[in-house]
């Protein structure tokens, strides 16, 4: 007998046809294999030459540039090589090999310590410039990517007392000449827009976790990373704990054409607000959309995330909870952006997005959506959308095969589509109603998602680690993001990240080598799934409500094919069968009262709809809106 079998068959809730999902990324600072040309501007880590120690405050400048002797030190070896054990079982490494162009102003001995040899080291005296090159022998072998260079004997100017430091120090790739004009390696270009995705979230790249001063100190715009600084990284000794500037976002997101996700400061004064805001008003590309965000993750007390201590601190000055202080400020900051962008913007070019943890809706969300209806009006007009994480993950048990880590990561999924009369009652078709009740345009977005393999436990590395290169991962990783989040009526998905080792502490990226993304399995699978689900280019239509309340699934008998639905109201519905491409094969209407139901259509065999002819979308209409399933034609 011919069967239809359909790519799922759980209860799910509905959407409105206004919402529909695409693929975005957050960037890793730096990404593995490179960022920036010129290496420095993503590593920070100097110490005193030939004795080591971090420099204080009071061995460099205002920018950050050693005002001693200093030893420079890099470190891409994989995790923990230099503990004398590596997590992972292929021992992959980035290759680091070449000739490094190498520049900076003033004049020092300079000596390659570990890593690499120093060569052609030349001085001129007119412009006080010293060049060298750095040379890293191949291929790749042990602790491979440990650089350490010495500078010693260094004068700022020919009239400085010996010792006094130097400024403007360059370090471009190997394939990079110190005329080039360039500021992101082709590799990361290349990677980055191999993949059509919609946004980049920069969560990471300006390092907005734990950057904050305690409450109630401010961040100042004045005090803001600049290109011109001494790294785009932490530079804790000049107080700058923020990552890549701001001008940075914009140069990647103009170069490339995708949207920025921006994480505004939770210590960040209206100064620095408004002057965020005007940088990216007259700065971004008009076509671009720009989303806001309140800092990061303010519900985590884990370390390294201090903005939640903040985030309390505040909401304990003004007596509120600390979920409503975190309601507070995102309307705070989008009533900023909007004086800035003018009336129109919120919903249209700027987007703010309120975010929380998945399992908080009740617990967090709806309050902070009724905190700001009760407090400044209809949270339509300030939010976009609300979004949560969309992770999974398993195999923390020693002994765990990878096809049971597998097995494990797609129960995971399906555990966070639907959680209705659980307690917490946070699945994704959850999140989706909840946007869609107060009539939110961009409905639910996910900041972060895909699979987390980390937590620092080395228990069953090798099978985590293996499980993220396994072939089955691509279809696993597909299923998260397109029939568990897309298609139950999920938008905007930020997958976290484009690329990074895999270890211990996370094998969060796509890749795990940006000068070869596609050696991945997940690369490829978002590669895909990124070109059925293209970009939004038109501005987002608000949210209708269907009165499709609660299920839409497909089954299959003999000749025919059956909606099982449910409505909230009196309704006449359509019900319709088309191809991918959108060419109609049947469609049937008829008037259904409030209640559950089961809708049969039998399809005229002309129609194409024949066994093994592949996949097909049904379709199931109310009067305002409509909602889709896709599903195989299969023996």
């Amino acid at each position: 007998m011919n069967s239809m079998r359909p790519t799922f068959a759980i209860v799910l809730f509905s959407v409105a046809a206004a919402i529909a999902g695409y693929l975005g990324v957050n960037i890793d600072f730096a990404e593995r294999g490179g960022t920036f040309v010129d290496i420095v501007k993503e590593n920070y880590r100097w110490s005193r030459a030939g004795e080591g120690g971090e420099l204080s405050a009071a061995e460099v400048d205002s920018q950050g540039w050693p005002v001693v002797d200093a030893r420079y030190v890099l470190d891409y070896r994989p995790v923990a090589e230099w503990n004398g054990d590596i997590d992972d079982p292929e021992v992959y490494r980035v290759d680091m090999s070449g000739t490094y162009k190498c520049s900076f102003t003033g004049s020092a001995e300079v000596r390659g310590v570990s890593g690499g040899s120093v060569a052609a080291l030349q001085y001129d005296e007119t412009t006080n410039t010293t060049t060298f090159d750095f040379v890293v022998a191949g291929p790749p072998g042990d602790n491979h990517g440990f650089f350490l260079i010495d500078f010693t004997e260094t004068k700022r100017i020919p009239e400085s007392s010996t010792g006094s430091g130097f400024t403007d120090f360059k370090m471009y790739r190997p394939g990079y000449d110190l005329s080039t004009d360039k500021t992101f390696t082709d590799e990361f270009i290349a990677a980055l827009t191999g993949i059509r995705f919609s946004t980049i979230r920069f969560m990471n790249f300006s390092m907005t976790n734990g950057r904050d001063p305690d409450y109630p100190g401010v961040t100042r715009w004045e005090n803001r990373k600049r290109k011109t600084d001494a790294s785009q990284s932490r530079i804790d000794p000049i107080g700058k704990t923020d990552g890549g500037s701001w001008e940075y976002v914009i140069e990647l997101c103009n170069l490339t054409g995708m949207d920025p996700w921006i994480n505004v400061p939770v210590s960040a004064d209206s100064e620095y607000v408004t002057g965020l805001a005007e940088l990216f008003r007259d700065s971004l590309g008009g076509s671009l959309h720009l989303y806001v965000e309140s800092s990061n993750e303010v519900w985590n007390t884990a370390p390294g995330f201090e903005q939640s201590l903040y985030n309390q601190a505040q909401a304990d000055e003004l007596g509120i909870g600390e979920h409503e202080n975190h309601a507070r400020r995102t309307a705070e900051i989008a009533g900023i952006f909007r004086e800035v962008f003018g009336e129109d913007a919120l919903n249209n070019r700027v987007r703010v997005v309120l975010c929380s943890h998945k399992p908080m809706l009740k617990w967090w969300v709806v309050p902070m959506l009724d905190y700001l209806t009760e407090t400044v009006g209809p949270p339509e007009e300030y939010l976009y959308a609300i979004a949560s994480q969309t992770y999974f993950g398993a195999g923390a048990d020693a002994g765990e095969s990878v096809a049971d880590i597998l097995a494990q990561c797609r129960e995971a999924i399906d555990a966070q589509i639907d959680e209705t009369g659980e307690t917490d009652e946070a699945g994704r078709v959850q999140w989706v109603a909840t946007a869609e009740e107060y009539g939110l345009p961009g409905g639910y977005c996910s900041y972060e998602g895909g699979p987390d393999h980390g937590g620092g436990s080395t228990d069953n590395i090798a099978n985590r680690i293996r499980a993220e290169r396994d072939e089955e991962m691509a279809a696993v990783w597909t299923y998260n993001f397109d029939e568990a989040f897309f298609q139950v009526g999920g938008n905007l998905a930020m997958q976290f990240t484009l690329s990074s080792a895999y270890t211990r502490y996370g094998c969060w990226g796509l890749t795990d080598d940006i000068t070869d993304p596609e050696r991945s399995v997940k690369y490829n699978a978002a590669k895909l799934l990124a070109e059925k689900y293209p970009a939004h280019t038109t501005k987002p239509e608000k949210m209708v409500r269907s009165a499709v309340s609660q299920a839409f699934y497909i089954t299959v008998l003999q000749k025919r094919v059956r909606a099982h639905f449910s409505l909230n109201r009196s309704a006449p519905v359509t019900f319709s069968l088309s191809t991918v491409d959108g060419r109609l094969l049947a469609e049937k209407s008829r008037r259904f009262p409030e209640g559950t139901h089961e809708f049969d259509l039998s399809p005229d065999e002309r129609s194409g709809l024949s066994p093994g002819s592949g996949l097909f979308i049904a379709g199931l209409r109310t009067g305002d809106g409509i909602v889709y399933r896709s599903f195989i034609y299969s023996r």
